[in-house]
Formats: C-alpha cells, sequence, structure tokens
C-alpha cells in the first residue's frame, strides 16, 4: 500500500515540476532563437517588439516577410529554410503568446536569461 501511495505522489510531483517548468512551447522558442536571434534578438525580445495583430499580419500575408527580409540574405534564407516552414503555426503561437501586450514577463530558465541583442 505504502508503494502505491509513493508511486502516486512521485508521479505527480513529476508531472507538476514538468508542467512548471515549460510555461512556454520550446520548441518554438529554440526555432526562433537558432533562426532569427542573430538579427532580432532573443526570441522573447523580439516577441516583445509588437502585438498579437502585428504578428499575425506579417506570419498570415502571403510574401510579407520575404518582402521584409529581402535585403537581409541571412533572414531571407532563415524564412526560406524548411525549419521556419514547418515550425511557423508553432513560431506564430509563440510570438503571440509573448508579445507586447500579452502580459507574460519570462525571467531566467535552462533555455533563457537576459535580453542580450
Amino acid at each position: 500500500m505504502q508503494k502505491i501511495i509513493a508511486s502516486s505522489l512521485i508521479i505527480a510531483g513529476f508531472t507538476s515540476f514538468s508542467y512548471a517548468a515549460e510555461r512556454y512551447d520550446t520548441t518554438a522558442f529554440r526555432t526562433a532563437t537558432k533562426l532569427c536571434t542573430s538579427c532580432h534578438g532573443t526570441a522573447f525580445y523580439q516577441a516583445k517588439q509588437i502585438d498579437d495583430d502585428d504578428w499575425e499580419f506579417y506570419f498570415n500575408t502571403p510574401g510579407k516577410m520575404e518582402k521584409m527580409h529581402q535585403d537581409e540574405p541571412k533572414g531571407l534564407k532563415a524564412i526560406n529554410s524548411s525549419l521556419f516552414k514547418k515550425r511557423k503555426k508553432r513560431l506564430l503561437k509563440f510570438f503571440i503568446a509573448n508579445s507586447k501586450y500579452s502580459g507574460a514577463v519570462n525571467g531566467c530558465d535552462a533555455n533563457f536569461c537576459g535580453t542580450n541583442h
């Protein structure tokens, strides 16, 4: 009986710690870090630059992001990469969730600390 209770508590504790540790999409965060950080700063800093309506406009208007990055070969390459195209919807959700007026304030964790850009 004690083993069952102990196992249940361990599973519940692990689940709650896992949930608390990831308050945002780490896949989208790492994708934005890989593709965009060199020009735009950290993923959270980039997300805070504009509000959610602007993120939707830029992501959902065909050719808009390509036009904005036409003079930036590195940015254009990132936008046209298969990784960006594959994770575009996740990136949009991440940027909206962390946008200017979202109320999200992220501090230090294992993936991110500060706004070095």
